[in-house]
């Protein structure tokens, strides 16, 4: 099921929404407000999850040993590897 909306926009608005609609080869000022839509909307679902990982660690912070074994290279996996041709950042 889809719904048709209507929407008034002030000039200046639409010269911009026709020029991202060149600059990103949209087919329509539909399918470039409908992205628009899409794209708002998954920035939030994210600050959402940010929001919601940032106060269950404010409820329940980690500990200074779980925060000690967070940078060991054990824990991440590189204590195995062979870093010998690798070349060190300059």
């Amino acid at each position: 099921m889809t719904t048709q909306l209507a929407l008034r926009v002030p000039d200046d608005l639409l010269a911009d929404l026709d020029w991202l609609i060149a600059r990103c080869a949209y087919s329509s000022r539909t399918e470039a407000m409908r992205d628009a839509i899409v794209r708002v909307v998954e920035i939030e679902r994210r600050r959402l999850v940010g929001e919601q990982i940032v106060e269950a660690y404010t409820r329940q912070p980690q500990t200074d040993d779980e925060l000690a074994g967070a940078s060991s290279p054990t824990w991440l996996g590189l204590d195995d590897d062979d870093w010998s041709g690798v070349d060190a950042p300059r």
